[in-house]
């Protein structure tokens, strides 16, 4: 479902993405109970194209829908670092960016963003290019250290053809059934950030066929360009590099924990759950059916001074939504816990399997999914992730809300 990006990072940043082999063995990658851990370096002077991190990007793109993430980490604050949950079109800017949870160095609340092509304007904000229209808001705990400290939360976007409609709910609010099998935004109050579509931004002109992307970059066209204004950290090193080169310990926190990612879509409420699940070092051990769990495990990243608006994080090219090659290798679970994250055979379940190069990919022979099937996250008797069909969801009831930015349920 997601590959490992390795490309020059497109914002400039100081980062050495990694393939999945590289990120298993290294412990960038991790699965524990269903829970997944994803990790920057935080042991090693970086060299080359900079520090070792992990990009992933989705192979399906997706028009409109519901995306539901639940974390108990975010990167922690730190000078240098660059977060992101994300999403983007094949063809920047004409085909949208959406950007769910954002910022740098220590930010103290999470930035969402909308980039566009020419001609959209929404929250009185001209959308175009890498500026974007952005609101940073949300409250102390919503970015960074203080999500972490507040034992994570969720964050969910609704996208329609009126409305991209973010939310954000700390650990101790998030409404009952947000990650379940038929959430319901009707039903969670304003959202925290609401970018309107209408005569300013025709939004299915300006965002489509976008892929979700997750990764922590460091320094580049934000972190980088910001060092010499935020106080803090330019009293830290010369420069962004210099810094992030030489201080490995100062990202101990730069990790997300993921208790799951669900995508539901608009017209049949399907749990499309590409839940987040790279080639782990430490697999989960075995169990027959265990739906991933919604505990908090820990979270958060942001900046001390408040930063220009985001540049974007995007001109780079998403990877063809077409089905990777799923030879599959062999198990690549460590034989101490019994686990394994192997391709799973065809059966009523989509099998999730890492692919030769690391990448994680969905089984060839899978069943095709039936309109109205809700799918979620399971380990299978050998450890591995794959997705459960097995119970029907009602329809996801589109709604319009036209509720201020900023505002909190």
């Amino acid at each position: 479902m997601f590959s490992f990006d390795t490309e020059n990072d497109p914002t400039s940043g100081y980062v050495n993405y990694v393939d999945g082999a590289t990120a298993q063995a290294d412990n960038l990658t991790s699965v524990n109970n269903g829970v997944v851990t994803i990790r920057s370096d935080s042991t090693n002077v970086a060299s080359g194209r900079g520090r070792n991190s992990v990009r992933l990007t989705s192979y399906k793109q997706y028009t409109h829908g519901l995306v539901v993430l639940d974390l108990a980490h975010m990167p922690g604050s730190a000078c240098g670092i660059w977060p992101a949950f994300w999403m983007i079109g094949p063809s920047w800017p004409n085909n949208g960016e959406i950007d769910i949870i954002e910022g740098i160095n220590y930010q103290t609340q999470n930035a969402i963003t909308m980039h566009s092509g020419p001609g959209c304007t929404m929250i009185n904000k001209d959308c175009e290019g890498g500026t974007g229209c952005s609101v940073q808001t949300g409250g102390s705990n919503s970015y960074g250290d203080g999500f972490n400290n507040g034992g994570g939360g969720v964050y969910a976007m609704e996208w329609t053809s009126d409305a991209i409609n973010v939310w954000f709910f700390g650990r101790g609010s998030v409404p009952a059934g947000t990650s379940g099998d038929s959430p319901d935004p009707t039903t969670w109050g304003a959202a925290t950030a609401s970018f309107q579509g209408g005569a300013g931004c025709t939004i299915d002109d300006h965002f489509q066929n976008n892929s979700i992307v997750l990764d922590t970059t460091f320094c580049g066209s934000w972190a980088g360009q910001a060092w010499s204004t935020d106080t803090t950290c330019s009293s830290k090193a010369a420069t962004c590099q210099d810094y992030v080169q030489n201080n490995p310990s100062a990202f101990e926190s730069a990790y997300w924990t993921i208790n799951s990612l669900k995508v539901y879509s608009e017209s049949s409420s399907s749990a499309a759950a590409v839940a987040a699940a790279p080639a782990p070092s430490s697999p989960p051990p075995a169990a027959l059916v265990a739906q991933p769990t919604t505990t908090p495990a820990t979270p958060a990243p942001q900046p001390t001074t408040t930063p220009a608006a985001a540049p974007s994080p995007s001109p780079s090219p998403s990877p063809s939504p077409s089905a990777p090659n799923s030879s599959g290798p062999g198990a690549v679970g460590s034989p101490a816990s019994g686990g394994s994250l192997s391709e799973h055979p065809a059966t009523d379940n989509n099998g999730l399997v890492i692919g030769p190069n690391g990448q994680i990919e969905e089984n060839p022979n899978k069943r095709e999914l039936e309109a109205g099937t809700n799918m979620s996250m399971v380990e299978g008797v050998n450890g591995e992730l794959h997705v459960n069909k097995g119970k029907i969801g009602r329809h996801l009831r589109r709604h319009q809300m036209g509720h201020a930015v900023g505002r909190r349920s």
